[in-house]
């Protein structure tokens, strides 16, 4: 009986996230609103700060206005223009259960101005979490992929106002 109903600890190591979707712009445009150099960034154009740290190579801070206190800290890991965009996020000074995560971008043109876009994204959380914490972390996290996906769609295709108004009205 000895731990018998002690919390299971969480399994280490990152946790992997798929998701697709089908957007009716070419994967030019779309490649353009993930780029964290690109002035037509998706984030940029919704109103959050983005900045290029100098003398670091593909190293950008994020700054949202409805999350004064964070700063989201990117490092892109993989860039070839219109097919692939991954990057490294921390998020400072730490947010949830969330240690760090991983997304990688792939777009393929599927004629008539239509592209699908495949996102990977991997996340490792902090030491110490019970399943029942590490579930609903797993779960959170499915969440905010395919929002991430849906709202690149919207913005691609209806603009960022309509992706503004989006944000501004979820948590995810």
């Amino acid at each position: 009986m000895f731990g018998l109903f002690k919390p299971r600890p969480a399994p280490e190591g990152p946790v992997e996230f798929a998701a697709s979707v089908e957007i009716a712009r070419p994967a030019s445009e779309v490649y353009a609103l993930i780029d964290w150099a690109d002035p037509r960034n998706a984030k940029r154009a919704t109103g959050n700060e983005i900045v290029r740290i100098e003398g670091q190579d593909g190293r950008f801070d994020m700054a949202m206005p409805f999350l004064p206190d964070l700063t989201f800290e990117f490092i892109v890991t993989e860039a070839v223009p219109h097919s692939i965009y991954a990057f490294g996020c921390v998020i400072r000074p730490g947010s949830g259960a969330m240690a760090h995560s991983h997304e990688r971008y792939e777009f393929e043109d599927l004629g008539d101005n239509r592209c699908r876009v495949d996102l990977l994204t991997k996340a490792s959380f902090v030491e110490g979490l019970s399943m029942r914490e590490f579930s609903e972390e797993i779960a959170t996290m499915s969440a905010a992929v395919q929002s991430a996906l849906q709202k690149l769609k919207l913005q691609a295709e209806h603009g960022a106002d309509v992706a503004k108004a989006l944000e501004e009205n979820t948590v995810l």
